[in-house]
Formats: C-alpha cells, structure tokens, sequence
C-alpha cells in the first residue's frame, strides 16, 4: 500500500459474535490495514493479535481481558503488517454489547490507523476519536438506526436507515428535536428519557416508542442511549441505536396465531396429547389428556411424568420413552395401563426438545377385538365339529379357509391337506377336475348355486352322493371377493328315501294283490257258503259244495304267501294271475 495513494486507513470495523464464534461483518479495509491478502476471511477473534507490535502486545492483551460487557475500552497500538509494509500505528474503541434480535454477545471494534506521532495509550487524541466512537455502531447499518443528538437533544447525525425508513432527509432532521416524530403521547417520555440520559453519562438508557414516518405511518422502534463525555468529563452528545421493530411485532403477531391455531388444533383432538422436555417434565397437554386421567394443569405442568404417574415405571410405557430418547426414532405400540384399567395405543414422537405422545385410548376397540376373537373362536368350534364340509376360496382362486372336514376330505382324495392362501385343490379323474373347474368359475363370476355331486372314484365300489352350495361373496360395494362353499353327504339320505320309494312300491303291490288275487278266491268262498244246506248237513251236495272251499282255502293261502313275499322281496313271482 503507498502512502501517498491512502496515507491513513479509517474507520475499519468488525463485529464478532462470541457465541457463534463467527464474524459479522468486517470493514473493506481491514484487509489492507492487517497486510493479507485480498479476500482472507479470518476464521478467529483477534486475527490481528500476532501482527501488533512486540512492545505493545504485552498492555494491548491486558486491557483485552479487562473488557467486561456494556464498557468501552480505547487504545492504541503499533502493528507490524503480514506483508512486511511499514509499521502503522492504530487507535481502536472496542466494546462487548447484546444483539438485540439474536440476544447473542457481539464484541464490536473500531480500528483507526492514525499519524505516527500520536500518542500510544492515552487520550490525547480524543477530539480524533471522539467521532470514531460513534462509528462503532455502524456494524450492522443496514439494521440499525443511528443518530447523534446534541445537548439539547436536537439532532446532528441520522444515518441513511433512519432517514430512509421515516422519508426525511438529513438536512432536514438536523437540528430537529428526537421527539419531532414521536407519537404525541410519547414525546414527553422521549424527552424524559434524553434529560435521563444526559444525567447519566456512559449508562445505556433503553427507550420503546412509536415514531412516525413522514406520511403520518407508525413504527414501533426500540431504542439503546448513551452519553458520550470529552475530556474534560462533560457530556458532549447522546448517541443512539435504534431499530424497526415492525417486522419483529409482526412476526411476533403471525408467532402468537400460529399458536393459537395449533392450541386449538391441540385441544380439538380426541386422543391424549402430552409434551415432555428432556428431563421428563409435562410442558403441553389437552383438555383430552386431562379428562381422561382426572387431572388438572396445575397437578401436571412441571412436574415429571414420573411424579405425576408413579406406577408406571415398571411398564412398557417407561421403557418406550427412554428407547424414543435415545435412539430419535418414532415408536408406536399398544399397552394396558392398569392404574385406569384402559388399553391404549401410543404414539411417540422424539425431538431434539424432548418427546411428543398420543395416547389413543381403544378400550372399547381392545374390548370388541376380544368378543371377535371368542366369536371367532365358537365359530371355528362349531364349523369344526360337522362333519359337513365347509371352505371358501378367494377371487384369485386361492383358499380363504377350511374347516377340518374339509381338509380331512381333500387329505383323503389327493393326499395334500390345504392352507389358507393356497390355491385351490381340484383332484380325481378328468372328467371330474373339469367339472369343478367349471364349478368353481361359475361361482367365482358371482352365481349362486346348488348341485348334488356323484363320488365314484374315493372308495372302490361305493358310491357316495353330496348336496354343495356355492354362495357368492361381496364387499359392501358389492364387488365380488369369492365364493363360500358347503357340501353335505347326503348318501344316508338318498339310500333311506330309495328305501322308501322301494317300500311304497311293495305296498301299492300288496294293494293290487289284495284287491284282486285275494278278492276272486274269497267271493268264491262266500258264494259256495251260501249254497250249503245248513238244515240237511247230509245232503250230497254239501260234500261238492264243502271240497270246492277246500279249493278256494288253498287258493286263499297262496295269494296270503304271496303277499308276504312282496312284502319282503318286492317280487310276484308265481302269483296266480287273472284270466
């Protein structure tokens, strides 16, 4: 750097927050002034330690660490440039202050490169510095507004912010009062609050007013004071630094009815809702939550869940809570809690805050479960205790389920017991496995039907004969999901009604022998009756009359044998037919 192109670098500033560890801002010519290279960006506090003089790095690291937040500390020191230019000498103001929108700790300094034979370490050149004391706040003049008012609280400095933001120009502003833009009920606590200041020299004095703008518009604006003193100890001027706090409110505002909506959301579910922070404590629950155990928000917010529900340290639930904690990850499982005899479905959600649960309360789901599965239970014991066979088969064509006859039936037939989600058996001679292959498609195309079935191929010689029913199965929206199936042996009962059928045909041959083979033989015998002579037993023709009955006896006997024989055997063999 020549000196005759910049003999002097002023008013270098850097702003390094000491929470984050990282610089805000750091002036353009810090670079030049240190001797790096354009473009470094440091990457710690107090980059240019190393660079200060030999001689002066002893005091100048001394009264660093005799800073404390909200004082100023100024020096001078000698630095000897990274790149090997000429020794310079610096006046720097540095201070420790709150970030008002962060609330993070900002160490704020003012480096000066001033002329060689100013003194080191001392206030001689404090008219100087007194304006570069001021300058200290512009850091973040893009946020901030900056003004310096005189004595009488009359403005000398506005920077470009403020008048940006209120429409005035600084010409016009200077040697205003602050209070020409304030809100008529706040000018007299602005001017309260620079005779406050003045009276207090080096005391930060804090100020919340409404300002308006030139068009009439109101911004609510924060405000930080101090009074500046000369060397003679007298307050010279008050500096402040201010800030919109417009979009802050605002955001604040959008903040608080977000909350609101989310309370309301909260309160409008039906299920528990608790958040726990990372040490177990209750901070947000709803009015569910507090129905549902009988408790109250005084009886639970800040307290741990520990000592609100003592009893469930040796559960699930306590033990679910430290596996979400530690692991981030979401769980959900199903408990009974036996301090309320209720089931409940928990949900827990883990953050970096702490844990958020739902707890669904299924008592009387867990209860309708239970009275299914006994139902399901009687169900099968009754369905398995027939020996009528029962299976439904799935639209895929794959089993949905079989009773035990049903399986004993296919194990007998094709040596395979069928499962659920198997495809369906079909087995026996060709013949047959079309058949129910058509069956089966009918039924599954949604037709209802009933057939009686001839098994000829299970047992050697037997016949055996069933009633199957095909029902179909629809869903609600009345879409076909398969087909339920139902076959009874009825071999007994068709043999029986055989046998019957059998029967009534010997009975109509009993009927025709007795109306006619047995009518003929007796109307014989009545006739030959009448013509005996009862009054003269010895006539002659008694004797022919009484050998002929014996005739008709005989023929009596026969029809009476063949009765019985028809009876037994269904058969009229040598039955005396009429001519």
């Amino acid at each position: 750097m020549q000196a005759s192109v910049l003999p002097l670098i002023k008013e270098c500033i850097v702003a390094f927050n000491l929470q984050l560890q990282q610089y805000i801002t750091i002036g353009p010519g810090m670079g030049m002034l240190a001797g790096q290279p354009q473009g470094t960006t440091p990457s710690h506090v107090d980059f240019w330690i190393p660079i200060i003089h030999p001689d002066d790095a002893g005091r100048v690291s001394k009264e660093y660490s005799s800073l404390t937040p909200g004082n100023t500390l100024e020096t001078t020191y000698r630095i000897l440039p990274a790149d090997g230019s000429t020794l310079r000498h610096i006046a720097e103001r540095r201070s420790i202050y709150t970030d008002a929108l962060t609330g993070h700790p900002v160490l704020l300094c003012t480096l000066n490169e001033v002329a060689a034979h100013a003194p080191l370490a001392g206030n001689g050149n404090c008219d100087a510095l007194q304006s570069e004391q001021f300058l200290a706040s512009l850091a973040d003049s893009h946020t901030y507004f900056l003004v310096r008012l005189d004595r009488t609280g009359c403005f000398t400095f506005a920077n470009k912010r403020y008048c940006d933001v209120f429409g005035y120009t600084a010409h016009e502003l200077k040697g205003q009062h602050f209070a020409m833009n304030s809100v008529s009920e706040d000018r007299a606590l602005s001017q309260a609050a620079v005779e406050y200041c003045l009276a207090n020299p080096g005391k930060i004095i804090p100020l919340t007013r409404e300002k308006l703008d030139k068009a009439g518009k109101r911004h609510p604006t924060e405000w930080e004071f101090v009074s500046v003193v000369n060397e003679r100890g007298e307050v010279s001027e008050i500096r402040g630094l201010g800030q919109d706090t417009s979009f802050r409110m605002e955001t604040e505002i959008r903040v608080m009815r977000a909350n609101e909506k989310l309370d309301n959301f909260i309160e409008s579910i039906t299920d528990s809702f608790i958040i726990l922070d990372k040490s177990w404590r209750f901070i947000k629950i709803n009015g569910a939550f507090l129905q549902t155990f009988n408790l109250t928000q005084r009886e639970v917010i800040g307290k741990t869940v520990w000592e609100v529900f003592p009893n469930i340290v040796n559960l699930d639930f306590a033990k679910k809570l430290y596996i979400a904690a530690e692991t981030k990850r979401s769980l959900q499982f199903t408990e009974f809690l036996p301090v309320m005899g209720l089931w409940f479905r928990n949900t827990l959600y883990p953050s970096a805050e702490g844990v958020t649960i739902f707890m669904k309360d299924i008592t009387g789901l867990k209860m309708a479960e239970e009275e299914l599965d006994r139902t399901r239970i009687n169900l099968e014991s009754l369905i398995n205790n027939t020996e009528d066979l029962v299976w439904s088969i799935g639209i895929n064509g794959c089993y949905i389920y079989t009773n035990q006859a049903y399986k004993n039936a296919v194990f007998r037939g094709a040596g395979v017991i069928p499962h659920n989600g198997q495809e369906a058996v079909v087995y026996g001679p060709d013949a047959t496995r079309r058949l129910w292959t058509e069956y089966y498609r009918r039924a599954l195309s949604g037709e209802s039907f009933s057939i009686v079935y001839e098994n000829t191929h299970s047992v050697p010689g037997q016949v055996f004969y069933y009633d199957v029913s095909f029902n179909c199965i629809a869903n609600q929206a009345g879409e076909i999901m398969g087909t339920g199936c139902f076959a009874r042996d009825i071999t007994a009962r068709l043999q029986a009604e055989n046998e019957i059928i059998a029967q009534n045909e010997r009975l109509r041959n009993i009927a025709s022998l007795s109306s006619h083979e047995l009518r003929r033989p007796v109307a014989s015998m009545l006739g030959l009756i009448n013509v005996i002579d009862f009054e003269d037993f010895a006539n002659p023709d008694n004797k022919e009359a009484i050998d002929l009955l014996l005739v008709v006896g005989n023929e009596i006997d026969e029809v009476i044998r063949a009765i019985v024989d028809s009876t037994f055997t269904g058969s009229l063999s040598g039955v005396y037919k009429e001519e």
